[in-house]
């Protein structure tokens, strides 16, 4: 009898600690479910407030391209050829060039985007006009490029022959930079030059005011 007593008292000392080991992995993985749905929560809060920083760098992306500039006008026509008029009776006004915007034809005599430099050599005939110019609509990288290009504070950083960088540059960038500076070596007059090239070929750029 003693002997079946012990065999009782071990089967249900086997079936407690059973019982017991049963409950702790039950505990265990309803620790572990909820440890689980806490962190994807927390993953999911991150995201969310990530979200705007990421809507934001883009937004910056997307008006990046876009920069403040100050021209020295003398003048806006409606038409081309009347701005070629005008300055076909004026050959004194050698270094203005023709520059399209919109549905108007502007007369600049230099840009650049630091106003002090314009305020130096506006005469009694011509005036500060404000402008922003935007290359965000262009397919060209190049172009996206331009006004930041035409940013640079002096003409050596116009000239991208000897940089050992691939830099995209607009169509024959090199190129007119080396015809403009032959007629010109005021920085303001060289930014105009190729502002009014660029702008006359590619409808892409804009021009606000």
């Amino acid at each position: 009898m003693k002997f079946n007593r012990g065999k009782k008292r071990e089967k249900t000392h086997f079936m407690m600690a059973a019982v017991v080991h049963g409950i702790l992995i039950g505990v265990a993985g309803v620790l572990l479910f909820f440890f689980i749905l806490n962190a994807a929560e927390k993953r999911t809060i991150a995201e969310e407030k990530e979200l705007p920083k990421s809507s934001a760098l883009q937004k910056v992306k997307n008006t990046s391209s876009e920069s403040k500039f100050y021209a020295m006008q003398y003048g806006v026509y409606s038409s081309e050829q009347a701005a070629n008029d005008f300055l076909a009776g004026h050959p004194e006004l050698v270094n203005v060039a023709i520059v399209p915007a919109g549905k108007q034809y502007y007369l600049w005599g230099g840009i650049d985007h630091r106003e002090k430099n314009i305020k130096k050599i506006v005469n009694k005939d011509s005036f500060i006009k404000p402008f922003a110019l935007s290359g965000a609509s262009c397919d060209e990288q190049g172009l996206k490029m331009l006004p930041q290009m035409l940013r640079a504070d002096n003409l050596s950083k116009l000239n991208f022959n000897s940089t050992k960088k691939t830099t995209v540059l607009p169509m024959n960038w090199n190129t007119n930079v080396k015809a403009v500076t032959k007629g010109s070596k005021e920085l303001e007059s060289v930014k105009l030059q190729l502002l009014a090239h660029y702008a006359a070929q590619n409808d892409c750029l804009n021009i606000k005011f």
